[in-house]
């Protein structure tokens, strides 16, 4: 991959990392006057502990294509060696697959129900009580 092509992406990774991690301090709220209202909130703050599990999730996926650019592995498939398209690495800039690779992945978990499928594979999300304000 081209020197100005790898500066680019380490341009947006960085960029991602700034803005997302901004954003990791999302509020829990435990005020509530009646049982329609704990429901609500209730909601609302597994809701909220969803987004801080996927903003967590794809920080982590930043910091591994940051890291795979400094062993001079990014855009190279972890499957099976190749380069990653760019058209790929456009589109999914995080991706350790080539297109043919990820297309027989996918094809190994039709069989599986959705909620199989995660890249959490099902891992309960840990919340340090230090993690969210209090409001």
């Amino acid at each position: 991959m081209h020197r100005d092509l790898l500066e680019e992406f380490r341009a947006l990774f960085l960029r991602l990392l700034n803005e997302y991690q901004t954003t990791t301090d999302l509020p829990i709220t435990n005020d509530y006057a009646d049982e329609l209202d704990r429901a609500q909130e209730d909601r609302d703050n597994l809701l909220i502990l969803k987004l801080k599990g996927r903003n967590d999730f794809f920080i982590k996926k930043v910091k591994e294509a940051l890291h795979r650019m400094e062993n001079n592995s990014f855009g190279i498939c972890t499957e099976c060696g190749g380069e990653i398209e760019i058209t790929r690495l456009r589109a999914r800039p995080v991706a350790t697959l080539c297109t043919s690779c990820k297309e027989e992945e996918e094809r190994g978990e039709a069989h599986l129900l959705y909620h199989r499928r995660s890249h959490t594979l099902g891992r309960s999300l840990l919340v340090e009580s230090n993690s969210f304000s209090q409001s």
